[in-house]
């Protein structure tokens, strides 16, 4: 009696461990990573809080994604903020290299979906709220 249990139950163990196997199997086949070029410009105060959305999110949903930042020279803490995600989180964060422009960049990734987003300082809209 115990002898059949236990055959039932490991059968039933070995089924669940094979669905399970197959699943992720078949998963990464079809899996497409997310690439995000994020260009930045004195961005500190955007930056983190977009970093660890993305990852977030991409956690939460289950997909891969990479991180590109292509900086326009700041001259803020955006970069060393950029580089302590890296080395605190081990995230996935590149940097632009400079041998060419964005759209060659992009065509050489066009095997992964890109998205690219600009932040930036909005010092325009500061420099209005100021004079009101």
């Amino acid at each position: 009696m115990v002898l059949g249990l236990l055959w039932i139950f490991g059968s039933y163990a070995a089924g669940i461990a094979l669905v399970h196997w197959f699943y992720r199997h078949s998963r990464n086949e079809r899996r497409t990573i997310t690439h995000f070029l994020l260009i930045t410009c004195n961005s500190q105060l955007q930056v983190e809080w977009y970093i660890r959305s993305l990852h977030f999110f991409s956690r939460l949903k289950g997909r891969d994604i990479q991180i590109t930042i292509a900086d326009e020279g700041s001259t803020d803490d955006t970069l060393a903020i950029v580089e302590r995600m890296r080395r605190e989180h081990q995230m996935d964060i590149s940097n632009f290299e400079a041998d060419g422009s964005l759209e060659e960049w992009i065509v050489r990734h066009e095997d992964k979906q890109v998205i690219v987003v600009r932040l930036g300082q909005q010092e325009e809209l500061v420099t209005a709220y100021k004079m009101f």
